[in-house]
């Protein structure tokens, strides 16, 4: 039974588990900030008791609607661990450290690109396709994700590992550097985003029901394109040639609806790839941590038989 359990868990599952520990630790930290404390325990606790349960009913029933919700979960969880980070992110600063990187920008640049970039360039076109750009940003992991799935099923378990170990390693850095980005730190007009058409309503509509004061720097947005785009050149080329103008768009488009400082995209185009190497060797060392599991209990199990049979 606890072989067949073992055989039965994920690295995802590993990662999601250490990471709600994390959180959990974090958040004792921050009770000065928290009036929900006991839910928000409550609320992990449900999901490990929900994450192990998964793997139980997995090991009896090898199903493929069983398989599907054990695959894909993570990647549901991961907007509820974006949203916490916002709750958690003074722990170790006790104020927001924007003002260190809009002194960059204007070091850099001599002025704040985040304003600037779409006072000057407030064409309507122009902000549709950079609008259209960050829109297509929130379908890109599920996207790709999805053709693993239905294309190349030996390697999806893998690729959706390295996806949510990239956002909980940009999560950690998010409540580590506690940057909530223009739109929240300046004040209005500066930090409104030009209404440009139906992809800027859009953003503008994702963002007030899943964005929240947090993860400015490094952008994740750049980073996990970056990181989709690297996988997609690898196994589905024809994919990357439509994400690569998209990825290169989405450098510019953060910026201009004044979500991140443009050191933030900077940060992010050199995250990416060295945060895809740290979820590349997470998988890797988690697969032998639970292929060490597996080999210790089928030693037992011959030594059990040995003695028996003595």
């Amino acid at each position: 039974m606890k072989n067949s359990i073992l055989k039965s868990l994920k690295p995802a599952d590993i990662a999601t588990l250490i990471y709600i520990l994390i959180s959990m630790f974090l958040i004792v930290f921050s009770r000065n900030k928290l009036n929900y404390v006991d839910r928000h325990f409550l609320t992990k606790f449900y999901m490990i008791l929900g994450i192990m349960s998964l793997v139980v009913i997995h090991s009896k029933w090898d199903i493929p609607v069983i398989n599907f919700i054990h695959l894909t979960y993570p990647l549901i969880l991961l907007s509820f661990f974006y949203g916490e980070t916002a709750y958690l992110n003074h722990i170790f600063f006790a104020k927001d450290l924007d003002p260190i990187f809009i002194r960059l920008d204007n070091h850099i640049f001599g002025f704040q690109p985040s304003i600037e970039f779409s006072k000057h360039f407030n064409m309507k076109w122009f902000g549709e396709i950079l609008n259209f750009s960050y829109f297509s940003y929130y379908f890109q992991a599920i996207g790709i994700s999805s053709l693993f799935y239905i294309y190349r099923k030996n390697l999806v378990e893998k690729t959706i590992f390295y996806i949510v170990s990239s956002f909980y390693i940009f999560y950690l850095i998010f409540i580590v550097l506690p940057v909530v980005g223009p739109q929240y730190y300046f004040s209005y007009p500066q930090s409104q985003a030009l209404d440009t058409g139906i992809f800027s309503h859009a953003v503008k509509f994702i963002q007030k029901i899943g964005e929240r004061p947090t993860g400015s720097f490094p952008s994740s947005h750049v980073g996990i394109s970056i990181i989709v785009s690297i996988i997609s050149f690898k196994y589905f080329r024809r994919l990357f040639y439509f994400i690569l103008p998209l990825t290169f768009l989405i450098l510019f488009s953060t910026v201009y609806i004044k979500a991140h400082y443009a050191v933030d995209v900077f940060a992010g185009i050199i995250a990416a790839p060295i945060i895809l190497y740290l979820s590349k060797l997470n998988w890797k060392f988690m697969n032998y941590l639970l292929k060490e599991e597996q080999d210790l209990i089928e030693k037992k199990k011959l030594s059990k038989q040995k003695v028996f049979l003595k």
